[in-house]
C-alpha cells in the first residue's frame, strides 16, 4: 500500500505547475553612473600621465600588438591587413587631441580598446602615436 501511494504521488509531480517568470529588471535611472566609469573618465581626460621612458616604451608595445596589424609600424595605414585585402586605412591623425579620442573612447572608427588595455596604456599608446607622427617624414 505504501508503494502504491507513493507512485501516485511521484506520478503527480509531472503536473507540478511551473514557477511564473521573474519580471524583467528595471532600466537603471538616467542619472546613474556605471561603477567606477567616473574614475576611467577622469583617467581618460587630458592631460594623462606623465610622459616618460617606461609610458613611451609601454605605448610602443600595446601599438605593436593592437595597432601595427591594420595601422602599420609607422601609423601610415599600411599594415598587414592592408596588404590581405582590407580597404585602405587612413594614417594616423597627427592631432594627439584626435588620437587619443580614437583611442579612449572608439571614435574615428578605432577598434574599441577599453576591454583590452587600461586608461593609462590607451594614454601611453596615444603617446607613442604622438611620437611617431613627429617622427614622419
Amino acid at each position: 500500500m505504501k508503494r502504491l501511494l507513493l507512485l501516485l504521488l511521484l506520478a503527480g509531480c509531472d503536473a507540478w505547475p511551473e514557477s511564473p517568470k521573474p519580471p524583467a529588471p528595471l532600466p537603471p535611472p538616467e542619472s546613474a553612473v556605471s561603477r567606477g566609469a567616473a574614475a576611467r573618465a577622469r583617467a581618460l581626460a587630458p592631460p594623462g600621465p606623465p610622459v616618460d621612458a617606461a609610458l613611451l616604451a609601454e605605448g610602443a608595445e600595446r601599438y605593436a600588438i593592437f595597432c601595427t596589424p591594420c595601422h602599420g609600424a609607422r601609423g601610415l595605414g599600411d599594415g598587414v591587413v592592408v596588404s590581405r585585402g582590407h580597404p585602405p586605412i587612413a594614417p594616423l591623425p597627427n592631432d594627439p587631441a584626435r588620437s587619443m579620442a580614437a583611442i579612449a573612447r572608439n571614435h574615428l572608427g578605432a577598434h574599441p580598446l577599453a576591454d583590452r588595455l587600461d586608461p593609462r596604456q590607451r594614454w601611453a599608446v596615444a603617446r607613442h602615436v604622438e611620437a611617431l607622427m613627429r617622427a614622419a617624414p
